[in-house]
């Protein structure tokens, strides 16, 4: 039977995972096209599938 130190460390590094993934998503966030729906980096000025014009003026 496992001890409860493993868990204890298999719940951090779950918590660890957790964070890696929730950071990498948040370094790749997308926005939809509003002209064709696709996804579309948030950096980005224009669609890559259509070319629409996809800042929001600011």
């Amino acid at each position: 039977m496992p001890s409860v130190g493993f868990f204890e460390k298999a719940g951090r590094e779950v918590e660890k995972f957790k964070r890696t993934v929730s950071e990498a998503a948040e370094e790749h966030r997308t926005a939809e096209c509003p002209a064709c729906g696709e996804s579309v980096p948030d950096d980005a000025e224009e669609c890559p599938q259509c070319g629409a014009d996809v800042t929001d003026g600011n």
